[in-house]
């Protein structure tokens, strides 16, 4: 038996999931930074490539894997390997997995153009 590379938390997050032959709506269940569980009644087979999208309430915003890799199905069920997340998603997903709070997403400030005054002596 092969035992897990990284931690996984059981949640209930709703999922969508972007394949070759359209999408489909889920629940994401025991998620990893590599992986999780998905529920849905779309039919996917080992091997099948997609894109999913999940919102997670500790989260300001949808997280985003661009590929993932369908490595088993049971019933309605698949497991679902990460192979390639959008900008700055697997640290937000280790984040949530360990317990840490997420990162909060930085937001640019417009700087001012600072004027300097003489000050009488």
């Amino acid at each position: 038996m092969r035992l897990r590379s990284s931690p996984r938390i059981h949640v209930r997050y709703s999922a969508n999931v972007q394949t070759d032959n359209g999408a489909a709506e889920g629940i994401l269940f025991d998620l990893s930074a590599t992986g999780c569980r998905m529920q849905s009644n779309v039919a996917m087979t080992p091997g099948s490539y997609l894109a999913l999208h999940f919102e997670a309430p500790e989260t300001e915003s949808q997280l985003a894997v661009e590929v993932s890799i369908v490595r088993w199905h049971k019933d309605n069920q698949f497991g679902i390997e990460f192979l390639r997340y959008a900008h700055g998603v697997r640290e937000r997903v280790t984040d949530l997995v360990e317990g840490r709070e997420a990162p909060a997403i930085a937001i640019p400030v417009e700087h001012e153009e600072l004027t300097l005054t003489s000050v009488a002596a």
